[in-house]
């Protein structure tokens, strides 16, 4: 894995009609879907040929911008949430609607489903309550309630919550926080375990390492951060970004991670190493998701400038 690189497959131009913020893939599968500001979902079959994008559907059902975009570990439901408040939850083989979660306005932003799970549960970073709820998709009640505590109401401002990510054994849970820290919580009890230091500015994404035992974070301060789950310790800081890391995604082998960053850039990081790999310019404007397709083999990026960029991993 130390000598892999990534070669761009294809930047769709114009994607959307306005800025993207966030990407995710379908699992098992070469469908890619992007969520915008302009209020549309779409879902991209990608193949290494011409024509290398193709949309094959569009989701027109919310009616601000979409934050943030996740699909169900079996790769049957797709989920949305937008600063309209809403979480819509749609099934990818009929593209019919599965469920529509209203939830108060600033109250959801990132979304994760569950893995691991009997049950289909969507986590949401609950921004201004200062927690995590666990939704039912199927009866859209909130099943769990991770509150992440201050000290009173001015630091619970500070305590916005921005991004969520499930370890991929479903056990814990994570949340990057406004303030600079990271909550992680232990699923089934729904008890903090942990308050994970060391960022000193927003948090904007989280995501496990495939084997659960360490965290990656994209932060405002310019660094990505890895930590040792268990004992709660900062294990390296990634510097070299010359903005705001906005996104972070680990690779499914687990050598080696990718970033975006308002510094219109994507990096490639070796794990092993802990140096950064390559660096790639193909964004004119702020990155703000990553996301690699499951076998590990291609990497999506999602930008302000529009484009969705397709990477081979060789």
């Amino acid at each position: 894995m130390g000598a892999s690189r990534l070669n761009l497959l294809h930047k769709h131009e114009d994607a959307h009609d306005d800025a993207l913020w966030c990407t995710t893939w379908v699992p098992n599968n070469s469908q890619c879907i992007t969520g915008s500001v302009d209020e549309c979902v779409k879902v991209w079959t990608v193949q290494d040929e011409a024509p290398a994008v193709e949309n094959s559907h569009t989701y027109t059902s919310h009616t601000l911008g979409v934050v943030s975009v996740t699909v169900d570990p079996t790769g049957t439901f797709a989920a949305s949430s937008a600063l309209d408040s809403f979480i819509r939850v749609w099934n990818l083989q009929d593209s019919s609607t599965k469920a529509v979660i209203e939830t108060p306005p600033s109250e959801t932003w990132q979304i994760k489903f569950q893995p691991q799970s009997d049950s289909l549960i969507i986590a949401a970073a609950g921004g201004s309550s200062s927690k995590v709820v666990l939704w039912d998709v199927v009866d859209t009640q909130a099943r769990g309630h991770l509150g992440i505590p201050s000290a009173d109401e001015k630091h619970k401002r500070e305590k916005f919550v921005l991004s969520v990510a499930f370890s991929p054994d479903g056990k814990r849970l994570a949340c990057g926080v406004m303030d600079g820290t990271v909550a992680l919580f232990d699923v089934p009890s729904g008890q903090l375990m942990h308050t994970l230091t060391g960022h000193h500015k927003p948090v904007r994404d989280v995501c496990f390492t495939p084997d659960s035992r360490m965290l990656l974070t994209a932060c405002d301060d310019m660094h990505a951060h890895l930590y040792d789950v268990e004992h709660a310790s900062l294990i390296e800081a990634f510097s070299g970004h010359e903005s705001w890391v906005l996104s972070v995604a680990c690779h499914p082998g687990g050598s080696s991670f990718a970033t975006g960053s308002s510094d219109a850039k994507v990096k490639l990081w070796d794990l092993q190493t802990r140096t950064c790999a390559q660096t790639l310019s193909d964004h004119t404007d702020q990155v703000w998701s990553v996301a690699w397709q499951t076998d590990g083999t291609r990497l999506a990026s999602a930008s302000d400038d529009k484009s969705v960029a397709l990477y081979k991993l060789s």
